[in-house]
């Protein structure tokens, strides 16, 4: 569902466009606006939204970049290194938390493993849910949010890319990798792909921007977004705010936050919630590729020490 920092990059570095008249940009709302706050009630983007939902599908679709989902190539890559590292190269069941269009499960499901879906995108699952059964894939989507969703049980494999676990708010975090490991299978594994910790600060100490589009994201008609920062260093979070200035509209207004995680905290929060990290990867690609933003964790249910009786 996101891209490599967050799906609203898609509107930076807008290319030319016919010219339009906007409305009216309310400059003292601007300059009144109140400070960001991390993981504030009803921020975030607008997923379920049907309209954002459909825009949102094009992106992933898309093959001249990579910020919303991969390109297909990349996409195959990983999947080969999940198939042949992660199940060991054996039909097993696999979980994809925020499979957006089904681009991971379909081409698990190709190699002989039966997938299930989550997300909370409309337009993502009508479209997964299509394509499954119009190529006979053994794979099953529900639209469903991953904080509160049943998971299920008994995967061999669950899998959260592209830095999705870095939006949760940190209880909400936690108390997912708490129910992925009830979701496993005693041999099961979990694959998670997250930001590095410098990454998710140097997107928080971005400077202002704004940019002009014909369309967009958030908008299929002309519109202005202004895009601006905060870094909250006391809690290590980077929130971002988008301004959106459509044709004789007033403005709306979308935060998303990203939290960082040291490998401290995250060894901690894997222990608290009963899984091991056994692996970690600077790609999902394979051992000798990386990427400047992403890294890979892999990690299990944590053998108990046995109960020795008196």
């Amino acid at each position: 569902m996101r891209h490599l920092a967050s799906p609203c990059s898609l509107l930076r570095g807008a290319g030319p466009g016919k010219a339009s008249s906007l409305g009216v940009v309310d400059i003292d709302s601007l300059i009144r606006r109140p400070a960001m706050a991390p993981f504030a009630p009803g921020s975030g983007l607008p997923w379920s939204d049907p309209a954002f939902s459909q825009r949102m599908l094009k992106e992933h679709l898309a093959q001249h970049h990579d910020r919303a989902s991969r390109r297909f190539e990349i996409i195959d890559q990983q999947v080969a290194w999940i198939h042949q590292a992660v199940l060991g190269a054996k039909p097993g069941r696999v979980l994809d938390l925020g499979c957006g269009p089904g681009l991971y499960t379909q081409r698990l499901a190709d190699r002989g493993h039966q997938c299930t879906g989550l997300d909370f995108s409309p337009a993502s699952i009508t479209y997964a849910q299509a394509q499954a059964a119009q190529a006979e894939l053994d794979c099953q989507y529900r639209l469903a949010d991953v904080r509160t969703a049943d998971l299920g049980s008994d995967f061999d494999a669950v899998l959260m890319f592209f830095g999705e676990f870095n939006t949760l708010a940190p209880p909400d975090a936690q108390s997912l990798l708490c129910r992925i490991q009830s979701a496993l299978a005693p041999s099961g594994r979990l694959v998670l792909e997250l930001h590095y910790d410098d990454y998710v600060r140097a997107l928080g100490e971005q400077v202002p921007n704004w940019s002009a589009r014909p369309a967009g994201l958030f908008a299929d008609l002309p519109h202005l977004v202004l895009h601006e920062c905060c870094w909250h260093a006391e809690v290590r979070v980077t929130t971002e705010r988008y301004w959106v200035f459509g044709e004789d509209s007033e403005p709306s207004v979308y935060s998303l936050d990203t939290q960082a995680y040291s490998n401290e905290e995250l060894e901690q929060m894997f222990e608290h919630a009963g899984l091991s990290i056994t692996g970690h990867y600077e790609s999902l690609m394979g051992e000798f590729e990386s990427e400047a933003e992403l890294f890979g964790l892999v990690g299990e249910r944590r053998v108990r020490d046995p109960i020795v009786s008196p």
